[in-house]
């Protein structure tokens, strides 16, 4: 587990993952005692989607030359204040639970950086999740359980995602 840092609302922040080769970078919205809510900064100078990273999962966390930068131009780009979302960072089952009650799309990520699962919640217990899975061609996959200890981010609200939720939204009328 990374030592802690004291994160500031509106500061980008570059957050590596253990045993991931790659970061993940965004604007710093809030911390609870299990989870960072970051506004997700997964290109170049694009803001895209909410990225929820668990703590027990960070290796590091980085503020240099590259995350100042990216801050000025989201400062520019992005004028306004990062918002409160309401997501209960404090509390594994309650996020997760808020997730599937907006019966939003989400991905997660596990300590392996190169598995993704893209779905909804179907049903929290009291350690762990159930999900049916979406494929990446919009149709919807098999059902299964994921501890919650498996997961090192969660996204949602980002233009894939939300492409998928338009897909599905256009194959049910």
């Amino acid at each position: 587990m990374y030592k802690t840092i004291s994160l500031q609302k509106n500061k980008v922040y570059s957050i590596f993952m253990n045993d991931w080769d790659e970061e993940i970078t965004g604007v710093f919205v809030d911390e609870g005692k299990y989870w960072i809510l970051l506004q997700d900064n997964q290109n170049d100078f694009l803001l895209d989607g909410l990225r929820f990273l668990n703590k027990q999962n960070i290796d590091e966390i980085l503020r240099e030359e590259d995350e100042q930068f990216k801050e000025k131009i989201f400062k520019l780009k992005y004028p306004r204040e990062v918002g409160n979302w309401g997501y209960d960072l404090e509390n594994t089952i309650s996020l997760l639970e808020q997730i599937k009650t907006e019966n939003k799309l989400f991905h997660f990520d596990t300590d392996d950086e190169e598995e993704i699962f893209v779905g909804r919640i179907v049903e929290v217990f009291e350690k762990s999740f159930k999900l049916q899975t979406l494929t990446s061609k919009g149709c919807w996959g098999d059902f299964f359980t994921s501890e919650f200890s498996e997961i090192s981010s969660i996204a949602i609200n980002n233009d894939y995602l939300n492409s998928l939720n338009l897909l599905l939204s256009e194959k049910e009328k």
